[in-house]
């Protein structure tokens, strides 16, 4: 990450696990975003956050543009990193929100 790339695009998911599954949860939403901060040119923050009390983990990235992160999800090695094939996420995932924001006031 540069201090010189400006945020222009945020993802953030809230997910829910179903009962005794919130561990795997934390692996299976953590995942993505490791391997795009790795990866992806563009990603300016990310972090993964867990709510045990409400049984549910908050993932959000902050990229240059929205097109960083949806340009490398058409590509298959984006497909495979985002778990696109991951059977489990269906055994392990009660709700799933997801939103695309705009930021209008940051400090990371």
């Amino acid at each position: 990450m540069t201090a010189t790339v400006k945020p222009g695009y945020t993802f953030v998911s809230v997910s829910t696990a179903k009962p005794g599954r919130l561990d795997d949860l934390i692996r299976i939403a953590s995942r993505p975003s490791e391997l795009m901060d790795a990866n992806v040119d563009g990603v300016v923050a990310r972090q993964v956050g867990v709510d045990r009390e409400r049984n549910s983990v908050v993932v959000w990235v902050t990229f240059d543009h929205k097109e960083t992160l949806y340009d490398y999800l058409a590509t298959a090695k984006g497909k495979d990193d985002h778990g696109e094939d991951d059977t489990e996420m269906a055994k392990v995932i009660e709700t799933f929100q997801m939103y695309d924001l705009s930021p209008v006031s940051s400090r990371l």
